[in-house]
């Protein structure tokens, strides 16, 4: 009967640490699965924020160059101040109306080697006139 009971069981230890093993490797990768979310999750609050950033100084700079104050400069500090670079802006005039179309680009976080170092986004404020 001792026979039988050692043939038809396996060797005790054969296995030994293979479930850690396991475990290591599914932590490794939920490790890793979450490492990458959380870097394209701050990636898209980077776009974001470039975005909202735009806005704010394109509303900015239109209601300097409505006050009759000069419009880029004012973009150009609100860009600073809302931790962005202003790289475009241009304003077009007519009778009355007017349209300031600016660029932004603000740091892209978390920095991640070989990965994009900033994000930049347009924004485009003004008065339009619908009389013709």
């Amino acid at each position: 009967m001792a026979d039988r009971r050692s043939l038809s069981r396996p060797a005790m230890g054969s296995e030994r640490g293979a479930g850690s093993m396991l475990i290591l490797a599914v932590v490794i990768v939920l490790f890793m699965v979450a490492t990458v979310g959380a870097w394209f999750a701050g990636w898209l609050a980077s776009g974001a924020r470039a975005r909202s950033a735009a806005d704010v100084v394109a509303i900015a700079a239109a209601q300097a160059q409505h006050d009759g104050r000069e419009a880029c400069s004012v973009a150009e500090e609100t860009a600073i101040n809302n931790n962005a670079a202003l790289t475009n802006c241009e304003v077009t005039t007519g009778w009355g109306e007017f349209v300031v179309d600016v660029s932004v680009s603000a740091e892209m976080r978390p920095q991640v080697p070989g990965g994009p170092e900033s994000v930049e986004a347009d924004s485009r404020a003004g008065i339009v006139s619908d009389e013709g």
